[in-house]
């Protein structure tokens, strides 16, 4: 019987390590009211708005419109909201499910934790303090008998919380359903532009209408304004049913029967691209069959306010930037007033050879013509005697991506109005298409006059301002003071009369020094403007993988990224025989590397790889980590070895990836375990008989 126990426990623990290995195998596969007064606070307002498709019919008001809320890209889990009625009275949520203007057993209006909440047609949510320069994104969902026509064709609100809020408005339209033998067929055309913007071009829009699957030919339509539901005029469509609108109009064909199928196919305009589906169809329905086309020929736009909403003569200069920092020249544009909506002239602008572009207080750069789904970067440079409240970041919005909706990006600034201050700004200048890859930071010196001499001022206090909040420092024994690009720093408690010089250390090769020290007298304020000129010294990525006993190994492919989310994809490259050349002219930054196959028998590398390459104050000698360890403290025998090569003009890294073999047994099915089963217990009963004589002899 001991035996037995034995083997079962021999056979248990070959169990236990089967199932473990095919546990790693399965790893590696694996009473308040709204006043004309201005909002003060970063509050997010959200608006619903029904129209009728049909003015004989009554839209329903007991009907509850659902929406989900993200701010700061995350569900807004259980956020508490108030609610106003089309008059601005605040109404109430009831424990009995009741909404009204009693306050009597009131409980808060409040998000799930999905974000979800709800709105009645003609109410606004108000989401108190969410916070300057806050993302949101606000979706819909859909209704029955309700169309979805602001945003256009169902898409959701995306913007950034500015200083003073933001505001968005749902618009649906009722479409009745009744029993009638005929139906007015209603095609509208919608155009889809920023709210609070005019679009003033009129295009022609083509479409063809087809009935029970034949063309709808040579038939009579009328056509309606969209605002002030006007007839416009009689036209007919043609031998293949085709007819024409303009933005704002709808056609609006009389007398069709109901329950019959209808197709509805726009054609293509030159520069405009259709939101939603091209082609429409179904089957009519009285008293009204609604069928909505929105174009759009907005990709995105930059809004420059100041927090006060006062003017300035003062010009602000803007950067745009590709999915790989690049500078992104002759991007179309046109030029608004925000405040009116309506464009400054008829020009169509361009950002410069080096992707600059500018605006003043209360205007907005509406960029046109760039396709859905385009990675892009905004950038503010910084203003002496302004501080940038919106957004938050001095890098600007980084990652954004163009959209069906049209998202307005706020760049807010505070003009300075404290006195006795004395700030230091950095600029970059790029010559090159190319900008830094990362916050580079550049070594200041402030001095004070003492006669004929400059002494270094230690301990001053300085600040660096972030949004609505700010960050204090003080400067070191020798005055120093360190300030990243597109940065400002405020000395504020410096002694008034004196002189004061500011002088920059030249720390990186990459950055040459344009500016020469400056000095002043401390009368009011002092401003003080630092440029350097990037010129990016580029490198060369060498690859190659091996095994552990160093033999080079084939078919690896790895692709490099220069973001954390790995959606910008510098290069990609496949393993060979000897060490290859990757990427070619790289740039000091951080990236990305992920194995996306391993070579054949061996295992997929795990995690990802972060590369962090800059260049050491003075010399520019390469300075590289891998997840975040300094490769002088990595031996060659490590997963990833890496060393350095000045080469000249270009430096080399040389990458060494090595792999290790699969252990891997079939445990999916078939023969595979079966087998493995039959030597285990051929083994057990071997060891069995062992015991046996084993026993025999000693008894």
């Amino acid at each position: 019987m001991k035996y037995l126990k034995r083997i079962g426990v021999i056979l248990l623990a070959a169990f236990c390590m089967v199932a473990g290995m095919q546990a790693v195998q399965a790893q590696d596969n694996t009473n308040v009211t709204f006043t004309n007064e201005e909002n003060k606070t970063p509050d997010l307002f959200i608006s619903k708005h029904v129209e009728s498709a049909d003015d004989r019919y009554e839209i329903p008001k007991d009907v509850a419109f659902h929406f989900v809320l993200k701010l700061g890209g995350k569900p807004a889990n259980r956020e508490q909201y108030r609610v106003f009625d089309e008059n601005g009275d605040e109404v109430f949520n009831h424990s009995d499910g009741t909404i009204s203007s009693d306050t009597t057993n009131k409980i808060p209006f409040m998000t799930d934790r999905n974000g979800n909440f709800t709105l009645y047609g003609e109410h606004t949510a108000k989401f108190e303090y969410v916070g300057n320069g806050v993302s949101y994104e606000i979706f819909e969902l859909p209704q029955e008998n309700f169309q979805q026509i602001s945003p256009a064709a169902g898409t959701s609100a995306t913007g950034t919380i500015k200083p003073d809020g933001s505001r968005v408005e749902f618009v649906n339209l009722y479409v009745p359903n009744v029993e009638k033998k005929t139906t007015d067929l209603v095609v509208t055309k919608r155009i889809s532009y920023p709210q609070g913007y005019v679009f003033e071009e009129e295009t022609s829009f083509h479409f063809i209408l087809k009935l029970e699957g034949k063309p709808y030919a040579n038939e009579i339509y009328t056509i309606k304004d969209n605002v002030s539901g006007e007839e416009l005029k009689e036209a007919r469509t043609d031998e293949n049913g085709k007819f024409t609108l303009k933005g704002g109009q709808s056609a609006v064909f009389k007398e069709i029967k109901t329950n019959i199928d209808y197709e509805v196919a726009e054609e293509k305009a030159d520069g405009w691209r259709v939101i939603g589906d091209v082609k429409q169809s179904g089957a009519t329905q009285a008293p009204v069959t609604a069928v909505q086309y929105t174009n759009a020929i907005a990709s995105f736009g930059v809004n420059k306010t100041l927090s006060d909403n006062s003017t300035s003569e003062d010009t602000f200069r803007f950067l745009l930037m590709d999915h790989t920092k690049k500078a992104w020249s002759g991007a179309r544009y046109y030029l608004y007033n925000s405040v009116s909506g309506k464009r400054v002239d008829d020009q169509t602008y361009e950002t410069d050879e080096h992707g600059y572009f500018t605006l003043k207080a209360n205007q907005t750069a509406i960029f046109i013509g760039i396709e859905p789904g385009t990675l892009y970067d905004v950038q503010e440079e910084a203003k002496p005697g302004y501080i940038q409240k919106t957004p938050v970041s001095t890098t600007g919005y980084e990652d954004k991506v163009v959209g069906d909706n049209v998202e307005i990006l706020p760049f807010v600034n505070e003009p300075i109005k404290e006195e006795g201050v004395l700030s230091v700004t950095k600029l970059i200048e790029n010559t090159t298409d190319e900008i830094p890859m990362d916050d580079i930071k550049f070594t200041f010196v402030l001095s004070r006059k003492n006669g004929e001499v400059y002494e270094p001022v230690k301990d001053a206090i300085y600040v660096i301002p972030i949004g609505n909040s700010e960050s204090t420092y003080k400067t070191n024994e020798q005055g120093e003071f360190p300030l990243k690009g597109n940065q400002t720093v405020f000395f504020k408690g410096l002694r008034q009369g004196e002189t004061y010089k500011v002088e920059e250390k030249q720390t990186n090769v990459e950055y040459v020094i344009k500016t020469e020290q400056q000095e002043d007298k401390l009368d009011k304020n002092i401003s003080f403007t630092f440029t350097n000129v990037y010129t990016p010294k580029k490198l060369d990525l060498y690859l190659s993988k091996m095994n552990h006993d160093k033999e080079a190994l084939e078919g690896a492919e790895f692709t490099l990224y220069s973001n954390e989310e790995m959606t910008n994809i510098v290069g990609s490259y496949v393993s060979e025989e000897k060490e290859g050349l990757f990427i070619e002219d790289l740039r000091a930054g951080t990236y990305y590397l992920k194995e996306t196959r391993s070579p054949k028998g061996y295992k997929l590398l795990e995690g990802i790889i972060k590369l962090e390459i800059t260049r050491e104050e003075g010399t520019g000698k390469l300075l590289v980590k891998v997840n975040g360890k300094d490769i002088t403290q990595t031996k060659e025998e490590d997963q990833i070895h890496i060393t350095t090569t000045g080469a000249g003009e270009k430096d080399e890294i040389h990458m060494t990836v090595y792999n290790v073999k699969n252990f891997w047994i079939p445990i999916t099915g078939g023969k595979g375990i079966a087998q493995l089963i039959g030597f285990a217990m051929i083994g057990c009963a071997g060891v069995l008989l062992v015991l046996k004589k084993k026993a025999k002899k000693e008894g």
